[in-house]
């Protein structure tokens, strides 16, 4: 079979897929994309990237019940396991490995692992626990696909710092790739949590990803102080009352640390709620 053809095979139990896993040789790349499924394009290019540099490319689909803050959110969140596989057919998935939660956490108490301090602040302190549950469940699953790379949204910005720390201490091996955020036709950075927003509040939203655009145009412009940027942010997010803002910040490429002099490729992070639904979003500062 030519690289680039493949069939898609499901497993979902860990015995099956550790089976399928030892028979791939050594010298074969393996690209892991971990997913709590509700794919969408977002994930698809993830995918893309990995079948563009790998040999073997595996999706995981696990909706980990420890990175949520509620048991609320945890049932809430969408399960589409029959639409994700489809996806994942069609994108010439080598493996989806799709694995019940005692093929993960085996054990009566799951001990938690401490995430580095890149985790405090922003959406650590807005969810407590959550990226102690994120790297727990990332470093099970690591342990059990033994990627080569393993592919990451930079949407998600503070959780790829957080997971390259996790992985730079006890995965050393694993290449971790972070990937460009994809947008919906008005700007919305694509998330599974879209699907919530009313019409109206999908309107509202897309303020985002226009005042962070222009926070960097501006920049662009010769507007270097984040204070000044953050609060041209604001005043732009303010003018949607249905937006309630979360926080706002500009960090240092790659960490979570505040700059107050902007550099090309330091970042703009935020997060607001709207309709009830929490939208994270980011750009990175770089030149027009």
């Amino acid at each position: 079979m030519d690289r680039g053809q493949t069939m898609t095979t499901l497993f979902t139990n860990r015995s099956s897929f550790h089976t399928w896993r030892k028979s791939i040789p050594e010298h074969r790349t393996v690209g892991f994309v971990p997913t709590m499924g509700a794919l969408h394009a977002g994930h698809v290019s993830l995918i893309e990237q990995a079948k563009a540099e790998c040999d073997v490319v595996v999706v995981s689909i696990y909706v980990n019940a420890l990175q949520f803050n509620s048991e609320t959110d945890f049932t809430r969140y969408p399960r589409t396991e029959e639409t994700d596989f489809h996806i994942c057919t069609l994108a010439n998935v080598d493996a989806v490995f799709a694995p019940l939660k005692s093929d993960v956490f085996p054990e009566d108490v799951v001990e938690l692992l401490t995430p580095s301090k890149n985790a405090q602040g922003y959406e650590g302190a807005d969810r407590p626990g959550h990226f102690a549950g994120v790297v727990t469940v990332v470093d099970r699953l690591f342990n059990l696909v033994q990627p080569s790379v393993a592919y990451f949204g930079l949407k998600d910005y503070q959780q790829v710092a957080v997971i390259n720390d996790m992985a730079s201490q006890l995965h050393p091996n694993i290449v971790i790739s972070p990937c460009i955020t994809m947008r919906e036709n008005d700007g919305l950075a694509m998330s599974s949590r879209n699907r919530f927003l009313t019409p109206s509040g999908r309107k509202s939203a897309t303020a985002l990803p226009s005042a962070l655009g222009k926070a960097v145009s501006s920049w662009n412009t010769g507007v270097t102080q984040s204070k000044e940027l953050i609060d041209q942010v604001i005043a732009d997010l303010s003018k949607e009352p249905s937006i309630d803002i979360q926080y706002i910040s500009v960090v240092r490429n790659g960490s979570m640390e505040p700059v107050q002099a902007i550099s090309e490729n330091d970042v703009i992070i935020a997060a607001i709620v709207v309709d009830g639904v929490r939208l994270i979003d980011n750009m990175s500062f770089t030149n027009a």
